[in-house]
This record gives structure tokens, C-alpha cells and sequence, in this order.
């Protein structure tokens, strides 16, 4: 499947706009049904501000996804 095919696909399948959860640690739909989680503690559990490292991740993950909403 080509790129422009897998956007058409995430389109066609998430309701927008999607956010990031901070306490489950995961991205939801404007339905507040689950996309993915957000992992990424292997790499970052010893770095200084871990958590705000984390939700950064989510924060940006959730703006990405967004921002193909107008896309075709």
C-alpha cells in the first residue's frame, strides 16, 4: 500500500480530532475510542523529566494525526 493509500485509510478510519491521554497514556478518537498506546519508557525512564519526555511524545503523535485531517 502506497503512503497516499494509508492516509486515505487512517482517514476513512479514525473520528477527528484525536488527543492525547495523559493518564492512560494513550491516543483516542473525538469518540474517545482507543488508536494506540503511547510507549516509550524503555528509552526514556532514566532521562531527566521522563514523563514530560512521554506526554511531549503523545502531545506531538495526537498533532500529526490531526493535521492529515484535511488532507485527501
Amino acid at each position: 500500500m502506497t503512503l497516499p493509500e494509508q492516509i486515505k485509510t487512517l482517514l476513512e478510519t479514525l473520528s477527528f480530532p484525536v488527543s492525547y491521554d495523559q493518564k492512560g497514556q494513550s491516543i483516542k478518537d473525538a469518540n474517545g475510542l482507543f488508536v494506540c498506546d503511547v510507549r516509550g519508557w524503555g528509552k526514556i525512564q532514566f532521562m531527566d523529566k521522563a514523563q514530560e519526555r512521554h506526554d511531549a511524545i503523545g502531545f506531538v503523535i495526537a498533532d500529526l494525526l490531526n493535521s492529515l485531517q484535511g488532507t485527501k
